[in-house]
């Protein structure tokens, strides 16, 4: 496996880590009125994660292919709303781990 296919694989694994996180914060917060929007993006955001699962099973996550990109454009644009409708239950840490993934995959575009 090429490393840019491992860091992508890994990008995955903490973009889950984010979404778990988060949905167990709103868990214990009063429900916002943004709610809805929150699960609807948490809902996006495991969807994608299971189609790049299907194409990293399939050994086709490559950067170098166009729709790999668009498809984490697409999940991190949705984590980025996530963050937005959870930012008053998410803490520091969980935000840095958006901000780490986000600036992962810009290296890896940068870098290509």
């Amino acid at each position: 496996m090429k490393e840019d296919a491992e860091t992508l694989a890994e990008l995955m694994l903490h973009a889950d880590q984010f979404c778990s996180k988060v949905e167990a914060t709103i868990e214990d917060v009063a429900p916002n009125p943004e709610q809805k929007e929150l699960r609807t993006k948490l809902g996006q955001c495991r969807a994608q994660l299971a189609h790049l699962q299907n194409v990293f099973d399939e050994d086709k996550l490559d950067i170098e292919n166009p729709a790999v990109r668009a498809d984490f454009r697409h999940l991190i644009m949705a984590l980025m709303w996530i963050a937005f409708y959870a930012r008053s239950a998410i803490d520091f840490k969980t935000y840095r781990r958006l901000v780490m993934i986000e600036s992962s995959f810009t290296y890896l575009l940068n870098c290509r």
